[in-house]
């Protein structure tokens, strides 16, 4: 392949289109025409001597070597990106994107923290904010994230992943205001004939807290509502006799929304702190844009 050949415009379209797996979409995400993109597709096609995407039942699919062409696709365009980066980066004029991915009871907190100093330092940096389930390190990995606020740890390429401790969490049972429980001790005895809400985000299907109540010989705790995020947790809360065990910073904002009342665990059942880190990966580490927002965040929390 001539190099010469390659036009930039046309890989960030490729980026484009082996995101969405949807020329319409494409299109209508970039602002501009379907034939534009169409057309744009057919010289990929040709210049890669591959379909790249196959029209499947309900859409399109990405080839074997799309797969393989999407991730050092977004290695070299983040690249690129970093370049320019380097020799202007200025947060009060900077266009940048930064990409940063975590649940809400984390990002919120996160967000909350540092936004009003992320506006003024930076008012044409854009924030893309990405809350939805998912498995938290494949953004990071393959090159779609810029950072990762989350609790767990990364379980490969951990030389290739730095990060820096934010806070730690502590959680609390929250229940509603009408619940048995709202103004009485919680004592195990009762908690034990309670029913329990799980978030259950990559499929789990135990409490967080089920190895205390193990511990004490309890395992026929009452599960009727498991979620797969935290959107309709308040609600669920509010209008039942479902509690939930939720870090004590996203009850208290739970707690301002609903008619809901967060109480502290038995001791019995505290678990752990939890600590939460800022990930990014080593691609980023120097990068002046990541630098910068990784200043901000440890201003906040140093």
């Amino acid at each position: 392949m001539n190099l010469s050949q390659l036009d930039l415009n046309q890989l960030i379209i490729l980026k484009q289109l082996l995101e969405e797996k949807h020329i319409s979409n494409t299109a209508l995400s970039m602002g501009l025409s379907q034939p534009s993109i169409s057309r744009s597709l057919s010289k990929l096609r040709e210049l890669f001597d591959d379909p790249l995407l196959t029209r499947m039942a309900g859409g399109y699919e990405l080839t074997p070597k799309a797969e393989s062409i999407q991730q050092d696709l977004n290695i070299i365009l983040n690249k690129v990106e970093n370049l320019v980066n380097k020799q202007s980066f200025d947060p009060k004029t900077s266009e940048a994107t930064i990409k940063i991915f975590g649940l809400p009871p984390q990002m919120n907190r996160v967000i909350d923290a540092t936004i009003t100093d992320f506006r003024q330092q930076a008012p044409n940096i854009t924030l893309e904010i990405d809350t939805l389930p998912k498995p938290h390190f494949s953004g990071l990995l393959k090159g779609d994230t810029h950072f990762v606020v989350t609790g767990h740890e990364p379980s490969s390429s951990e030389g290739l992943v730095y990060r820096m401790p934010l806070f730690k969490r502590e959680f609390e049972l929250v229940m509603s205001q009408s619940h048995p429980l709202a103004d009485k001790p919680l004592t195990i005895e009762e908690l034990r004939h309670c029913h329990f809400g799980q978030i259950s985000l990559q499929g789990e299907k135990d409490l967080s807290i089920a190895p205390c109540f193990e511990a004490l010989g309890i395992k026929d705790i009452s599960i009727p509502v498991r979620l797969k995020d935290f959107f309709s947790v308040g609600t669920v809360i509010e209008n039942t006799d479902i509690m939930f065990h939720l870090p004590s910073h996203f009850s208290e904002e739970l707690c301002h929304r609903h008619a809901l009342v967060s109480r502290k665990s038995p001791a019995e059942l505290k678990a752990d702190q939890t600590q939460v880190y800022l990930y990014w990966h080593k691609r980023y580490h120097n990068d002046p844009v990541s630098k910068w927002f990784r200043g901000l965040v440890k201003s906040k929390y140093s």
